[in-house]
């Protein structure tokens, strides 16, 4: 394996994290929470484009 599927591979681990906090802020009612981490998963996301486009 090289780099690009551990960066890939990292950042679905910060993804599914990011996905675990916004039901933990639902569960508690924590809106601050849920906000932060729709935007952590946004800002994952946006990171993840550049490594899945095709040369």
């Amino acid at each position: 394996m090289n780099d690009h599927y551990y960066h890939i591979a990292g950042l679905a681990g910060f993804i599914i994290a990011g996905f675990i906090f916004v039901a933990v802020g639902i569960r508690f009612g924590d809106m601050l929470t849920v906000i932060g981490s729709v935007v952590w998963i946004i800002s994952c996301l946006i990171w993840l484009i550049p490594l899945l486009r095709t040369k």
